[in-house]
């Protein structure tokens, strides 16, 4: 997973902070004692992180990418904030953090997606059960993959925009396998096609396997369309999801 070394200057703006997406967090551990923990993972630049470091929260973020956790690391003087940024891939962050500290887990961007098979999920959902405290919740920010016709060859993804470029995503069937190939490419405001995300394995987890693995975890579990808490409907581009220890 090399490609944001090609778009790495414009993720920031095609995955801005949404709204109500800091009251959202804020909301779902307004009964833990300060500091509240908090763990981003796949954190990205940071954005939401550092807003809740500013606050009343002990925030460590975690990233596959080095380019991610360097740039957070570089910043923090000029950004004022106190993350500790560890560059680690989801599936060991059960490895190197520690256990029953985290008031609550997050996930955004639907990165959760780059884990290339319900294994990994299932193993990452495992781990965050048990890093969470008692009463902690894992909030992860998923692709609505329940509104997909998984019958077609190619599933065209919601586009992200912002003024200096758009990001496309698609899927595409493997027939051998049965798998799911992402692509992704960014056209920028001069036309130019940054083209590095070629048929890498996802896993496009629906909603009810997530319902599932909450059962079978003993975790309670809630869906949301979006970080204002409207409930969840068939047709939204992406589902909120609430897992609680």
């Amino acid at each position: 997973m090399i490609y944001i070394k090609k778009w790495f200057e414009y993720y920031d703006e095609l995955f801005r902070v949404e709204e109500n997406q800091q009251e959202f967090i804020e909301n779902i551990c307004k009964a833990a004692s300060s500091p509240k923990k908090l763990l981003s993972v796949e954190c990205g630049p940071g954005t939401i992180s550092k807003r809740l470091a500013k606050k009343d929260y002990e925030v460590t973020v975690t990233d596959s990418f080095p380019e991610f956790i360097n740039c957070i690391n570089n910043n923090q003087n000029v950004d004022k904030s106190s993350l500790h940024a560890f560059n680690l891939v989801p599936q060991d962050i059960g490895r190197y953090l520690g256990k029953n500290f985290f008031d609550i887990i997050i996930c955004c961007n639907y990165r959760l997606i780059f884990m290339n098979n319900k294994a990994l999920i299932t193993k990452f959902l495992v781990d965050c059960k048990q890093l969470l405290k008692d009463g902690g919740s894992l909030v992860l920010d998923l692709i609505n993959f329940s509104k997909y016709d998984f019958s077609e060859d190619r599933i065209d993804l919601p586009q992200k925009s912002c003024e200096r470029a758009t990001l496309y995503s698609y899927l595409v069937k493997n027939k051998e396998t049965a798998a799911y190939n992402l692509n992704q490419y960014v056209i920028t405001s001069s036309g130019k096609r940054i083209d590095e995300v070629v048929d890498h394995e996802v896993s496009p987890v629906s909603l009810e396997t997530f319902k599932k693995l909450a059962e079978e975890l003993q975790l309670k579990i809630e869906f949301f369309s979006d970080y204002k808490g409207t409930p969840y409907k068939t047709d939204s581009d992406k589902i909120i999801c609430v897992l609680r220890k």
